[in-house]
């Protein structure tokens, strides 16, 4: 889905190459249940829903301005499988997810990971989205320590292709670092808690 398909405001929106690559990542193909945090404009929420159409996604904003644009392109792209909650995570939600997408952490990259681990299926995967180095170095780390599997980190940086006076130049976006991992299958965490 291009950018410019959804309603926008000042609202921070990942980017639909960044998007891309995000969802991607988290595997959609084999989910039922997906968990969008921090959803902004509500841009991967509303791209995942489109595309899986049988996929459950439920979104969680905590700023108000946010909530109200997110509603505005879940009603805009008519997704009858979202559910929107506002509030900061951690929340308390209902069930587990085969895939959590998170756009921010809110300073809670601890107590989010953590979350996520209950929250998740064994298999189920976990992409995270940072433009501050010192934050994807500690996801990555969070995530060495608490043995989850398939860790990758990546650095993306897309430039879109501008007009600038007789020539063209590719007018650079802010470069993306997207951490994506996986919780381990319950057998592998049982053989590793023997092990220790």
């Amino acid at each position: 889905m291009r950018d410019n398909e959804f309603i926008r405001t000042k609202v921070p929106m990942t980017k639909e190459e960044i998007r891309a690559i995000s969802i991607d990542k988290l595997q959609l193909h084999r989910a039922k249940r997906m968990l969008d945090v921090g959803s902004g404009t509500g841009s991967v929420t509303i791209q995942a829903a489109h595309i899986y159409p049988e996929l459950d996604v439920v979104a969680i904003e905590r700023n108000p301005d946010a909530v109200a644009l997110t509603l505005e392109n879940i009603e805009k792209f008519n997704c009858k499988n979202v559910t929107l909650h506002e509030g900061l995570a951690p929340i308390s939600l209902e069930g587990q997810f085969d895939a959590i997408f998170v756009g921010g952490t809110g300073g809670n990259m601890r107590e989010i990971f953590d979350w996520c681990h209950e929250l998740l299926v064994p298999g189920g995967r976990l992409v995270l989205n940072f433009i501050l180095l010192e934050n994807a170095i500690e996801a990555a780390e969070i995530a060495e320590e608490m043995d989850w599997q398939e860790l990758e980190v990546t650095s993306i940086q897309a430039g879109r292709w501008t007009g600038l006076g007789k020539g063209h130049y590719f007018k650079p976006q802010n470069p993306t670092i997207i951490v994506s991992c996986e919780k381990a299958l319950e057998n592998q965490e049982a053989q590793e808690s023997a092990q220790a």
